[in-house]
């Protein structure tokens, strides 16, 4: 596996970032909300010095397809993050939930976080910080965490390696909807009127976004492994599953130990 070239210069941390979870109601049993996860991945990857000054996290959620389960959903997300401040926005869609986070958030970046995805710490050796000061540096409005290698696969019909970025990325033809840093003031004046326009559901977030404002960058180096884990909320897909469970096993696990240390202490 390719390293990440020669070390950088730390960063100045930044003062604030916005993390902007999207959910739905996808179960009739609140146990399998997964918004708890995906906060505590972001928070525990990037920890300290790692990420910004302050995090303003807001969970968008949209009730369907479980609406009656609609206030345990927001029961167990508040339990899962207790100690956080977190505003949680009732919302209907993916389209319309990323669309308010464009006009909500008050950061110059924002991560932007569907609730089934954590991350792997083990490969983004880089802060928030420098990812940011390189996404200014060269220009970039859109950062992805890539869920497989950084090879040309799926929809990733092309990688080319940014050699003048002082963090390793590779530009790439699309954009997606998976866990990825956006600059707000570009979403909000080129991405928002295109997504909450009378078309924004038809158009999307991946292909149909493309063809107006073009491709994007994937965080890493050509070859890179993967830096999330999809653990699909919907329960769509067998190998997501199984590393759902395993994912769920292991923090709940910890959050045990945790508790009884805490009872003990």
């Amino acid at each position: 596996m390719k390293g990440l070239g020669p070390m950088i210069e730390p960063q100045e941390q930044i003062a604030r970032i916005n993390l902007n979870v999207f959910s739905n109601v996808a179960s009739r049993d609140a146990a399998d909300c997964l918004v708890p996860e995906a906060i505590a991945s972001y928070l525990a990857c990037f920890d300290g010095e790692r990420g910004a000054r302050e995090t303003i996290i807001r969970v968008f959620c949209d009730p369907k397809p479980h609406r009656a389960n609609f206030p345990a959903w927001i029961e167990a997300i508040r339990a899962g993050t207790q100690g956080l401040s977190v505003e949680i926005v009732e919302s209907e869609g993916l389209i319309d939930s990323f669309a308010r986070s464009i006009v909500m958030s008050e950061c110059d970046y924002a991560m932007q976080l569907e609730h089934d995805f954590v991350f792997l710490k083990k490969n983004i050796p880089h802060s928030i910080s420098e990812m940011v000061a390189a996404m200014r540096a060269g220009d970039i409005d859109f950062l992805r965490f890539n869920k497989r290698r950084n090879i040309a696969q799926g929809y990733d019909l092309f990688l080319d390696e940014a050699r003048a970025s002082n963090v390793p990325m590779c530009r790439v033809n699309g954009r997606s909807n998976n866990p990825q840093i956006i600059r707000v003031d570009y979403y909000r004046e080129v991405v928002y009127p295109i997504i909450a326009g009378p078309k924004g559901q038809e158009i999307g977030l991946e292909g149909g976004l493309c063809r107006f404002v073009g491709g994007g960058h994937l965080y890493g180096p050509l070859g890179w492994p993967r830096t999330v884990q999809h653990l699909d909320g919907r329960a769509i897909r067998w190998r997501d599953g199984i590393a759902r469970r395993l994912h769920l096993m292991k923090s709940r696990a910890r959050s045990r130990a945790f508790s009884d240390k805490a009872g003990t202490g």
